[in-house]
């Protein structure tokens, strides 16, 4: 894991990219879909719509790993497979501070943009391999 960026972890994503070129547009997707459902999860905590909620988990579970810190990873990989079993009430508090974890990874991934934006070459933003 890069020190610069606390939730962020791409060697995972290096491995799928294959070549640094293809790392920015791996990320802008990821971006996109990283905010769809922090939105729609931090929106569903008010209701009681427990299996939205796992369909957005579930979303993440496919991609966050490839793009973030174990331990974050693993939680979402936890909630979504909690949530086949428990309800949304007793989800409720984790799911939070999921939302602002996963908010953080944004900001990590916002970060990472602008840097490459700044300097396509900064050996910061690509992990080796």
């Amino acid at each position: 894991m890069n020190a610069d960026f606390a939730h962020l972890d791409l060697s995972q994503a290096a491995q799928y990219a294959v070549d640094a070129a293809l790392l920015p547009g791996l990320m802008e997707t990821f971006a996109g879909s990283l905010a769809k459902e922090r939105l729609a999860i931090d929106a569903l905590l008010s209701g009681d719509d427990g299996a939205a909620v796992r369909m957005s988990l579930h979303s993440l579970k496919g991609f966050v790993p490839i793009f973030c810190e174990p331990v974050l990873a693993q939680e979402v990989i936890q909630l979504e497979a909690l949530g086949r079993k428990e309800s949304l009430d007793s989800l409720r508090p984790r799911l939070q501070r999921l939302v602002s974890q996963l908010l953080a990874l944004e900001n990590d991934v916002k970060t990472w943009q602008a840097r490459y934006q700044r300097d396509p070459h900064d050996p910061g933003l690509f992990p080796s391999v």
